[in-house]
């Protein structure tokens, strides 16, 4: 079920009439959340309805405390027009980012203001009744301490690991027993409307709507964490494909004599590179007496994770840097397919490797170089996302609104 703003639960009257008064307002909303203030001159010209009709669907608006007046604007010949924005805090979103290993929840305002955040470490994914119940409790406490009715909240957006069919909010591969999907379960426990999708493409919407991919049409987002996603944006849209299942660039075949994947296929891209072979490869070295920055790990009997070697790699360890070089050969080689199938302009590398920023750009450029066509690769801007941790919690947000605001 799509959310609703609240002023749209209480219209009233025959449901055909309702359904147009409601596409009109939202016509309005949607105009001015995406570009701001504007006046009833503007708002006319691009929802192309009449003057008389958008004065008065403002003037509705207005009354339900949805828009507020924003002062005057530049003149374009006569008096200065009033200016029209949405209220912030009509209501807020809540960001739900589900990570293997961490938990990160926040709640925007209508203007994409983070009014809360917060990071769990050590939240472990597992697919049972105590995860659920503790990720239910986490939210819940949050709800609490903002002390913001539950009915001001819009909906629910979550991202998620793994193969996800948003439309249907269905988790397939982590906290796939609930039995009607961990959407509905969600919803149900949590009394609101929950939106589900995969994190490398709630990333791409994040950065679509608030990064690196604004205003551009054709746009690979890679999530490197522990594993690899990948998010798309063609022809300006994201795609998913036709069970939301498009985007598993980790399983594509790189080496058919390699290692057993977890998904069961030989040779995966996801065995030769990922968060987590890089830190099982320096762990293991570690191991066997490997001289390392990372070595006082395994002195002060700490485990190596992806943020130690991530910051080893920034603090010079060579080691690290030659690991981490190791591993963008085999991802600039996969990149190669996607940009000879797809030509992008441009490919975003987020997730917890893109804070070693160009320690994963430049080895990764090169591979792309030596491997493809320079005429297609030589259009392609290579780059880390500035959102970075922040990627997919924000593209909970542009998830919800892209939901609410929809004219189909």
């Amino acid at each position: 079920m799509r959310p609703q703003f609240l002023y749209e639960k209480n219209l009233k009257g025959v449901a055909n009439s309702v359904k147009r008064k409601q596409e009109q307002y939202r016509k309005i909303v949607r105009h001015l959340y995406y570009n701001g203030a504007a006046s009833i001159a503007e708002i006319v010209k691009a929802v192309k309805m009449s003057q008389p009709l958008v004065a008065s669907l403002v003037d509705d608006l207005m009354g339900y405390g949805m828009l507020l007046d924003n002062g005057v604007g530049e003149s374009i010949g006569g008096r200065r027009p009033n200016l029209f924005c949405i209220n912030s805090e009509y209501q807020y979103v809540i960001g739900v980012d589900i990570n293997l290993h961490t938990l990160n929840l926040a709640v925007f305002d209508l203007s994409n203001k983070q009014i809360f955040r917060e990071e769990t470490k050590y939240f472990d994914l597992e697919n049972s009744d105590e995860y659920l119940n503790s990720l239910i409790e986490k939210i819940e406490s949050m709800i609490s301490q903002l002390g913001i009715p539950r009915e001001k909240y819009l909906a629910v957006g979550i991202s998620i690991p793994g193969l996800v069919d948003a439309k249907q909010g269905l988790s397939h591969t982590h906290l796939s027993a609930t039995e009607k999907g961990l959407a509905h379960f969600l919803g149900d426990r949590l009394g609101m409307n929950v939106l589900l999708d995969n994190d490398a493409r709630t990333m791409a919407l994040g950065e679509k709507a608030f990064g690196k991919a604004i205003d551009k049409e054709n746009v690979l987002c890679l999530n490197l964490s522990n594993g690899i996603g990948l998010g798309m944006i063609l022809n300006g849209e994201l795609h998913s494909g036709k069970n939301g299942f498009a985007g598993e660039f980790g399983h594509i075949l790189i080496d058919p004599e390699g290692k057993l994947c977890y998904c069961g296929k030989i040779g995966c891209l996801e065995t030769l590179t990922s968060g987590k072979i890089l830190v099982k490869n320096i762990s293991e070295a570690v191991d066997k007496g490997q001289p390392t920055l990372l070595a006082s790990y395994k002195k002060e009997n700490r485990k190596i994770d992806l943020r130690a070697v991530v910051e080893a790699i920034l603090q010079g360890d060579q080691f690290a840097i030659d690991q981490l070089n190791q591993m963008c050969e085999y991802l600039g080689k996969g990149l190669v397919t996607l940009i000879h199938l797809l030509n992008p302009e441009m490919v975003i590398i987020g997730g917890k490797i893109a804070h070693a920023g160009k320690f994963v750009i430049d080895p990764v450029t090169m591979s792309m170089n030596k491997y493809a066509m320079s005429r297609i690769s030589s259009e392609t801007e290579l780059v880390c996302s500035d959102l970075l941790d922040d990627s997919a919690l924000m593209g909970t947000m542009a998830n919800v609104m892209r939901s609410v605001l929809s004219l189909d």
